[in-house]
C-alpha cells in the first residue's frame, strides 16, 4: 500500500462531486482527516459553481448524476490544467468511452476503495508538479522518492538508481534492480522492435513517451505511461531518467469494454470499430481485406442435449482455437453474439484465405467435442462464410458483413462443417 503523504494532502484543495449521499459521506469523512480544503457538491450544477468559487487543485466526480452528469461538468469547465478523477460503475460503459476522449487523469471503479482513491489523488498532484509550489527542495525530493515511479540508468541502460515508490510498486528491492537493465521487467509480448525504436529516439537526445506493458517481480502484469528523458552534461548524454504513471486499472476497464466476458475474444462493439478501421487502412494501403463469419453447427441441439454450462465450455474452447489462429498484429477474432464469431485479416490472397479458414474449421472438429445430435458429425463443428475483396471493390462495412453472412448461410445449406467463398470476392 502506498504511504499516505499527509503534508502533500494538507496543502491542496479538492472538489468532490457525487449525488449518492451514502458514498459522498463515506468519502468525505475519510478525506477530511487529511485534506483541510475538501469541498463537496451533490450534482454537476453545484459542482460547476463550486469549481469557480474554490479553484480546486483536483476534481473528483461521479460519471452519472442528475441535472448535470460528470462528463457535462467537465465539458463546461473546459480546458484546464486541473487533474480530474472519474468514479464509475462497470455498467457505465458508454459514459466511460466518452470519458476516455476527454483525457481524464484517473478512473476509479465503484465500490470505491478509499486507499486507492487517495493514492490516485497523490499521483495526480505529483504528475502535475504542484509540489513545486508547495514544498522546499528537501521535502520535494522526499515526496518524489515516495510517490514517483522513477528509475535512472546510465548511457548503456543499466539501472543506477530507483525511487522507493518504484521498488514498492514492482516488488523488487533496490539492490535487485541496481546493476540490471529494464529487461528485468520486460513482458514477453513486447517485441524487440519496440526497444530498437526506443533506443534510436533517446540516444539521439530526444524524449521518448509511450504506453508499456511490464511484469512485476511476482509476475503481475501492469501497464504504465512511460517517459524517458536524456540527461545532458557538457552537451553529452550521461543518464536517462524514466518516469512511469500506472494505468493498469484504466487498461482493465478498456479491456472490459472491448472484450467478450466468456471467450475473452473481442466483442461485437469492438468488431464494428475494427472493421471500419481495417477497411480504411486497406483502402489507404491499396491492399485486400478478408472477413469471415463463423457459426457453431446445431448449437441449440448441443445446449438442449448437454446443458448450457457445457455449451459455454464449447464457446470457450472454440474461442481459444480462433485466438491461436489470429496471432499476427493484423489478425482479429470476435464473438459477435451467441454462437456466432467473426475473423478479420488483411493483406492475404484469396487462396491463402481459403486455406487458412479451412484450417480453422478442421481445428474445431479436431477438438473432438462429442455432439451426438449433430447431423453432420459425431463432434462439434463450425461453418464459415468468407469474403475477400480488394480496396477498390469494398463498398462499406455493412455490405462486406452481409456478403460473409450470405456465404455462411450457403455453407449451412450445403451440409455445414465447411467454408464457402462469397461470389462477391475478388476474382484474382
Amino acid at each position: 500500500m502506498k504511504k499516505i503523504n499527509k503534508t502533500l494532502l494538507s496543502n491542496i484543495t479538492i472538489l468532490y462531486v457525487e449525488d449518492e449521499k451514502m458514498i459522498s459521506e463515506e468519502v468525505s469523512f475519510f478525506f477530511k482527516k487529511y485534506v483541510k480544503n475538501f469541498h463537496v457538491a451533490n450534482n454537476g450544477l453545484e459542482g460547476l459553481e463550486l469549481f469557480k468559487e474554490v479553484n480546486p487543485d483536483i476534481l473528483i466526480t461521479d460519471i452519472q448524476m442528475p441535472k448535470m452528469n460528470g462528463l457535462e461538468l467537465i465539458k463546461e469547465i473546459g480546458s484546464t490544467s486541473v487533474p480530474i478523477i472519474i468514479t464509475t460503475a462497470y455498467s457505465d460503459i458508454d459514459y466511460f468511452l466518452k470519458a476516455i476522449e476527454l483525457k481524464i487523469s484517473k478512473f476509479v471503479i465503484k465500490p470505491i476503495n478509499l486507499i486507492t482513491l487517495i493514492s490516485d489523488v497523490q499521483d495526480c498532484i505529483i504528475d502535475r508538479h504542484l509540489q513545486n509550489k508547495l514544498f522546499e527542495k528537501d521535502n520535494l525530493l522526499k515526496i518524489v522518492d515516495e510517490n514517483v515511479l522513477l528509475s535512472i540508468t546510465n548511457k548503456a541502460g543499466i539501472i543506477v538508481d530507483v525511487s522507493s515508490s518504484f521498488c514498492e510498486f514492482t516488488k523488487f528491492k533496490k539492490d535487485e534492480l541496481i546493476g540490471e537493465s529494464h529487461n528485468i521487467l520486460r513482458h514477453e509480448d513486447t517485441p524487440d522492435l519496440f526497444y530498437k525504436n526506443m533506443w534510436k529516439e533517446i540516444s539521439s537526445g530526444k524524449k521518448f513517451s509511450t504506453e508499456i506493458k511490464n511484469r512485476k517481480k511476482d509476475g503481475t502484469v501492469y501497464y504504465a505511461n512511460l517517459t524517458i528523458t536524456p540527461v545532458f552534461k557538457d552537451d553529452k548524454i550521461i543518464n536517462y531518467t524514466a518516469i512511469r504513471n500506472d494505468i493498469t486499472d484504466k487498461k482493465k476497464l478498456e479491456q472490459l469494454i472491448i472484450e467478450d466476458d466468456l471467450t475473452k475474444l473481442y466483442n461485437r462493439r469492438h468488431f464494428n470499430t475494427i472493421l471500419n478501421q481495417e477497411i480504411r487502412r486497406v483502402k489507404r494501403d491499396n491492399s485486400t481485406i478478408t472477413l469471415v463469419s463463423l457459426d457453431i453447427d446445431h448449437f441449440k441441439k448441443y445446449n438442449d442435449t448437454y446443458g448450457h454450462p457445457k455449451g459455454d465450455d464449447v464457446l470457450v474452447k472454440i474461442g481459444k482455437v480462433l485466438k491461436e489462429h489470429t496471432s499476427r498484429s493484423s489478425d482479429y477474432a470476435f464473438r459477435i453474439g451467441g454462437e456466432e464469431f467473426c475473423l478479420i485479416f488483411s493483406g492475404s490472397k484469396l487462396q491463402e484465405s481459403l486455406f487458412y479458414v479451412q484450417e480453422v474449421v478442421n481445428a474445431v472438429e479436431s477438438l473432438k467435442i462429442e455432439h451426438e445430435n449433430s447431423r453432420n458429425s459425431k463432434f462439434v463443428t463450425i461453418s464459415a462464410g468468407l469474403i475477400v475483396q480488394k480496396a477498390e471493390e469494398i463498398i462499406n462495412e455493412d455490405t462486406l458483413y452481409k456478403y460473409s453472412d450470405i456465404a455462411l448461410y450457403q455453407a449451412k445449406v450445403k451440409g455445414r462443417n465447411q467454408v464457402v467463398l462469397s461470389e462477391f470476392s475478388t476474382k484474382s
